[in-house]
């Protein structure tokens, strides 16, 4: 018994030595693919790049506009919306581009699709009632369920990493504030409340916190900055940008540690990436023209060296029994 348990924690050993090896003769970062919308062939199409910012690489190629691209939780699929058919209507197709299909069909605008993690259902809004509301479209049936019934505007809905809740801005009490809502018992909580406007929230991969773009009576020019906030209550609010210009449309990269957002230059807009704590802000994209709504590929969620570490100790335990 004392050879067979040497004889694995040297197994182990050998294995976790060949993990470090790996890792270091690879990039222990690698780039993650970027899904972004742009005008720069003079139409609004689908791009793809990475985090490192390599050549974009244009998804649609079609002539009316496509906008606000999205993952599937696998990362096989893309969704957005189009002017095709001449109305905004929820597309899907494959990462590369291929296959695209329409998905509603309905006389009234469908917008801003977001993807449920169990990859059943996408959150996305419509004025089907003379006003923008959240609705939830389920993708084997087709069957869409309306979600919010507010006569102002609820816009920009983002699943929870658990699936069972929507963050979004609402124009309800006159004013753009933070929501989530229960996709499960309908129960709203509001999670900003100042004079001035909150938008664009999206949650951090652990779900804790919430990244959004706010515009402020504290500085001394009105534009919208990048803030960062509690999830549970909206508590602990604290400044990412402090700029001249706007920054909106954050998005949480997987493993937490990088925001990508739009930014404001030369009057349109261009993509810049920074550290979660907002350090380390750098450009992404600027292709000389529009560059908006970047969105991350989901990730490939592959094992890291403590994960299979600890699998081939327990591997180890088991058969010492």
């Amino acid at each position: 018994m004392r050879y067979l348990l040497i004889y694995q924690i040297g197994l182990i050993l050998s294995l976790i030595n060949g993990v470090l090896i790996n890792l270091g003769n690879c990039d222990i970062e690698p780039a993650v693919p970027i899904v972004f919308a742009s005008d720069i062939s003079g139409n609004w199409e689908i791009y793809v790049t990475d985090s490192d910012g390599k050549p974009p690489v244009n998804l649609t190629h079609n002539p009316e506009a496509d906008y606000y691209p999205v993952w599937s939780p696998d990362a096989t699929k893309i969704a957005f919306f189009s002017r095709r058919d001449d109305n905004h209507e929820l597309y899907v197709m494959q990462e590369d581009g291929t296959h695209q299909k329409r998905l509603t069909h309905h006389p009234a605008a469908d917008k801003a699709p977001s993807w449920s993690p169990d990859g059943k259902r996408l959150a996305f809004i419509s004025n089907r009632k003379g006003y923008f509301n959240i609705y939830l479209f389920q993708l084997e049936s087709g069957v869409v369920e309306e979600l919010t019934t507010n006569t102002f505007e609820d816009e920009a809905p983002i699943w929870s990493p658990e699936g069972d809740s929507l963050v979004f801005h609402s124009k309800r009490n006159l004013n753009w504030d933070i929501y989530t809502i229960n996709v499960n018992s309908g129960k709203e909580q509001r999670l900003t409340q100042q004079p001035l406007m909150d938008t664009y929230p999206a949650w951090s991969p652990d779900g804790k916190y919430i990244v959004y773009s706010s515009m402020r009576q504290d500085v001394d020019q009105a534009d919208f900055d990048l803030y960062v906030m509690s999830a549970a209550d909206g508590g602990n609010k604290k400044s990412l940008t402090d700029t001249l210009f706007d920054e909106a449309v954050p998005s949480w990269s997987p493993d937490g540690r990088t925001i990508a957002f739009q930014s404001e230059q030369d009057g349109r807009w261009v993509l810049h990436l920074m550290n979660s704590d907002g350090s380390d802000r750098r450009e992404l994209i600027d292709n000389g023209a529009w560059a908006a709504q970047p969105k991350w590929q989901p990730d490939a969620k592959e094992l890291s060296v403590g994960q299979v570490f600890i699998t081939t100790l327990q591997w180890g335990q088991l058969k010492t029994q």
